[in-house]
């Protein structure tokens, strides 16, 4: 199924993952707003990881090594974002694809 969601998502963009220890991967998907109206995107907002403040963003794409990068850097074009948490979305026990909540990356 990983060749499919390739297929799925390649058209849609590439992102790169950059890990603690410096290693970089790549995969395929789009970040995207997390459920905010336009005029509505900053302020807090409730999670199971606790009360996140905005704004938020989602990535929806072919990318397993997500499953493993809490707090790694995410970059899609000139825009960098810190990974909160990802899963993985099944049908039928079938991977299909990996969706996980960003926030926007702050240097330090």
């Amino acid at each position: 199924m990983a060749a499919r969601s390739d297929a799925w998502f390649r058209r849609v963009g590439t992102v790169s993952l950059t890990t603690s220890g410096g290693s970089q991967v790549q995969g395929f998907g789009a970040v995207l707003p997390w459920r905010e109206e336009r005029a509505d995107l900053w302020g807090e907002r409730p999670h199971a990881l606790g009360r996140l403040p905005g704004p938020l963003y989602q990535f929806v794409g072919s990318f397993p090594q997500l499953l493993e990068a809490q707090g790694a850097q995410l970059t899609q074009g000139e825009e960098r974002y810190r990974v909160l948490g990802a899963q993985e979305v099944t049908l039928g026990g079938c991977r299909l694809f990996e969706r996980a909540l960003l926030e926007r990356w702050v240097e330090a």
